[in-house]
């Protein structure tokens, strides 16, 4: 039965398909906090986008969870960082994300930014060390100004909506911001109308499809993949755009440039439904048994990561939960859901580590972990058709 009284925010399809067996899952914030069990969630069948249904329960729950918002708690504010397969080694994210971006030819060198979702600035601090920027953050509070102030080059902070922002830059990011939005389309047409001409638009949001984890993050609406992500932009008027997911493991990373005309851009026809999203769903909630059978067998018993998934799954175990295990050098030796946070290197021989990871990242984790006397536990594999 379709869902009603509501469009696809994606391509504005008027119909929407539930997807069934999620309301009972746990969730978990983007802030990487347990959340409680509740939630919807329906697929376009026109477009194959996910997404969470934007009504009087999701905007209840959004204003909860931003009412405290804490990015990074776990590293005391310090940005997230990942591994960069081509240094073998840990990086910030919004390092690695201003390095490729600024290699790609026709993106703009410097000029006027605006960073959509700004936070703390981690992004804003990333493009200083590049040099030639006046740097501009958006956001719906002036909590972190004087953090941001420090920054070299930096502006201004807007705190108004996007359609009151009146002044126009050469470069807008908007880094985990975009599956946020109530209106992803209509935010994406008023930040095309900021931009100066050549001006480019980088939007960074979850690869959804690679990692189905994301469907249980409370606050965002739209789940993407590569070609919902793309739709999107197109529907909001972009004609150039160039998508990414070899930048950072599972994250889609767009470049789109600003085009005068305004014909109606040429969306795809009708087609079926992601491949393969209800037994995501169903994956997930096999991923919840499997943690809580590993935990309940084992005398120590940890999870790897401190993010969203292992968050997620620290929910569900929390009476056999011991540690967190991380490599990110600025969380261990920190605390996140009152459990300390080791590194690899400390876990107690013989301990159990569940990776509350998608494949093949678990996989590949394992693999680099492998020579340590501690038992990694793999979710049970996905059905091969997702």
């Amino acid at each position: 039965m379709a869902v009603e009284g509501f469009e696809c925010r994606v391509c504005g399809f008027a119909v929407l398909e539930p997807v069934h067996g999620f309301s009972p899952l746990p969730r978990v914030t983007s802030d990487c906090l347990p959340f409680r069990q509740g939630g919807s969630l329906a697929v376009c069948p026109k477009c194959s986008a996910v997404q969470a249904l934007p009504d009087e329960q999701w905007l209840s729950e959004i204003n909860e969870i931003y009412s405290q918002y804490d990015v990074y708690h776990q590293s005391g504010g310090v940005e997230q960082h990942v591994f960069h397969t081509p240094t073998v080694r840990m990086r910030p994210r919004s390092e690695v994300l201003v390095e490729n971006l600024q290699a790609l030819t026709g993106t703009p060198r410097s000029g006027r930014l605006l960073d959509v979702g700004c936070g703390n600035g981690v992004t804003l601090r990333a493009f200083a060390q590049q040099g030639g920027w006046e740097l501009h953050g958006l956001e719906i509070h002036g909590r972190n100004l004087a953090s941001l102030s420090a920054i070299a080059g930096f502006q201004a902070l807007h705190t108004c909506s996007l359609g009151e922002l009146s002044e126009s830059f050469n470069l807008i990011t908007l880094i985990h911001a975009l599956e946020h939005l109530p209106d992803p389309c209509t935010s994406l047409r008023q930040l095309r109308g900021r931009l100066q001409r050549g001006g480019a638009l980088f939007v960074q949001v979850p690869n959804a499809a690679a990692n189905p984890f994301d469907y249980v993050v409370a606050d965002h609406l739209c789940h993407f993949s590569p070609q919902t992500i793309e739709v999107l932009l197109q529907r909001a008027g972009f004609r150039r755009i160039k998508v990414f997911t070899d930048w950072i493991m599972k994250e889609i990373s767009v470049l789109a440039w600003e085009h005068a005309g305004d014909a109606p851009p040429e969306l795809p026809g009708a087609s079926s439904p992601v491949p393969g999203i209800q037994d995501q769903v169903n994956w997930l909630n096999t991923v919840i048994a499997h943690a809580r059978h590993t935990a309940a067998g084992s005398t120590s018993f940890g999870l790897f990561g401190s993010s969203i998934a292992a968050t997620w799954v620290a929910g569900a175990v929390s009476e056999y939960l011991k540690f967190f295990v991380e490599e990110d050098p600025y969380r261990i030796g920190r605390v996140h859901l009152n459990r300390p946070i080791i590194s690899p290197e400390q876990v107690p021989v013989g301990a159990s580590v569940f990776l509350a990871l998608a494949s093949p990242l678990a996989a590949s984790v394992r693999e680099r972990l492998r020579h340590l006397p501690f038992h990694l536990h793999l979710p049970v594999p996905p059905n091969p058709n997702t």
